[in-house]
């Protein structure tokens, strides 16, 4: 993973557990004349531990992302992708490459055509960063991407997972990437009024299910899993982090631009998910919350009640968003991975800067400090999307 409080496996968790915060003030532009000028970006990152530098100069700063965590993703899982496995990518993406376009269009404007980057037809396509996996990478399985804003991620973990459940494939690199952190992309933001202007306080601005939050904060990032055919990865005897189970998604229809409480396709694809994966509600140990810190949050939690019932107040529900922002696509793959984690770890993370209740949002949202926890056995993660797209994920310890 590559997220704005830490690159690689190790780091991440440590920071989740840790409640430690990765939203700054923006330094790769002026900010100065924005009303947010806070966000969850990618600082020190050098793609050239895993990428050549001719690769990287080719690539928008969301393919170095992707590719980046792909190859650790590999690393991790012990492949090897040169020749004997037949490898796919199923890629979550919200948008194309904000940089390169905003470059490109900048140098056309003030010198003509002859200052164009003759790689930027292919670096601006939405399907860039699967592209670019699956050219370095040698997959030779199915190469998909899939665009549905913040559930992107997660989408694409499901597609992967239905993909690899119909024998299409035995192997496939999936997850989401997101960099949308460029001037006229954030400003295209700024206006909709929906992040935070805490913006003398980066670190306590993005606050999930408190009364006081002011919005969400954009951010950036990639998370990238291995999902692996069970009997395939039993047989090359690799470490296996969690078995997904259960997945769904569903759209809130007519209510898509401004969904209510009563109306949220999240409550559907909650109930689906759970009965793609043959489990009771009553079986889930914690909720990996979408949890954006803005309105949603009320919306998420009315419907974690009227799927759960009473059991819903029994049940930790926390949003990793308040330590990393919303990296839109990526968001949904990295709350799989801090999944993942808890299993490993036996450790559920905080939703930090939880300070003042919300009456509508009264569940145990685990705030401030990261809490113990060996009993987690099964996970919903929650995605929701700009355009009312609703998905979730259900992943289970996996017990040999």
């Amino acid at each position: 993973m590559v997220a704005p409080n830490a690159i690689g496996k190790k780091a991440y968790w440590k920071a989740l557990a840790e409640g430690k915060s990765g939203i700054k003030r923006i330094a790769r532009f002026d900010v100065s004349s924005y009303p947010t000028q806070i966000a969850g970006e990618i600082q020190n990152f050098d793609p050239t531990k895993y990428l050549s530098p001719r690769d990287a100069r080719r690539m928008s700063l969301a393919s170095r992302f992707a590719v980046f965590a792909a190859k650790m993703a590999i690393i991790d899982a012990k492949l090897g992708y040169e020749k004997e496995i037949e490898l796919g990518a199923i890629i979550g993406v919200s948008s194309s490459a904000s940089d390169i376009i905003e470059a490109n269009h900048g140098a056309f404007i003030e010198k003509g055509i002859s200052r164009l980057n003759p790689f930027g037809v292919t670096a601006i396509l939405p399907s860039a960063s699967a592209n670019n996996i699956a050219a370095i990478l040698g997959c030779k399985g199915t190469v998909l991407t899939i665009s549905n804003a913040c559930a992107a991620g997660t989408d694409a973990i499901g597609y992967a997972f239905r993909n690899i459940a119909l024998g299409m494939d035995n192997i496939i690199i999936t997850g989401g990437v997101e960099s949308q952190l460029h001037p006229f992309g954030f400003a295209m933001l700024s206006v909709l009024g929906i992040m935070s202007k805490r913006n003398n306080d980066p670190e306590g601005a993005s606050r999930p299910f408190d009364s006081s939050r002011d919005g969400g904060i954009l951010s950036e990032g990639a998370g990238i899993i291995i999902l692996e055919n069970m009997e395939h990865a039993l047989s090359r005897k690799a470490h296996i982090y969690a078995e997904v189970i259960g997945y769904a998604s569903r759209s809130d229809g007519p209510d898509s631009v401004k969904p209510t409480a009563n109306e949220s396709g999240l409550k559907r694809s909650i109930s689906l998910a759970l009965g793609d994966a043959n489990i009771l509600p009553e079986e889930i140990d914690y909720i990996s919350a979408h949890g954006p810190s803005d309105e949603f949050d009320k919306i998420e939690t009315m419907a974690i009640k009227e799927v759960f019932g009473q059991q819903a107040y029994k049940i930790p529900v926390s949003s990793i968003k308040s330590m990393i922002g919303n990296p839109l696509s990526a968001a949904g793959p990295l709350q799989l991975i801090a999944s993942m984690m808890i299993f490993e770890k036996g450790i559920v993370p905080p939703t930090i800067n939880h300070k003042m209740p919300d009456v509508d949002c009264d569940l145990d949202y685990v705030p401030n400090k990261a809490r113990k926890m060996n009993n987690i056995n099964t996970i919903l993660i929650d995605s929701h999307g700009f355009g009312g797209i609703n998905s979730s994920l259900v992943v289970r310890r996996f017990k040999p």
